[in-house]
């Protein structure tokens, strides 16, 4: 729950700035991390399960930018390869 008050506050501060491309600011890339590192295969399913919810997270905070996440090898959908791009969804 931290991380998505930590996040969902800096969104809303690029937001009040307009910050993102979609609102004619400079922002044109966000980047999101679980930062699980070498334990993510440790971790086995809780790790997806993290993954899956923190992208979901970011891509509902509807910041017209894609979000990048690195760091991890099977990141769910909405994520895309190369380095993982989350786009929001249609």
């Amino acid at each position: 729950m931290a991380m998505k008050c930590f996040t969902e506050k800096i969104v809303d501060m690029m937001k009040a700035g307009d910050l993102y491309e979609a609102q004619g600011g400079p922002i044109i890339l966000s980047q999101i991390e679980n930062e699980y590192g070498s334990q993510a295969k440790q971790l086995g399913n809780p790790n997806h399960q993290y993954t899956t919810w923190s992208a979901k997270m970011v891509v509902g905070l509807n910041t017209g930018v894609p979000w990048v996440m690195c760091k991890e090898d099977n990141t769910p959908d909405p994520v895309l390869l190369i380095r993982r791009l989350l786009l929001p969804p249609g």
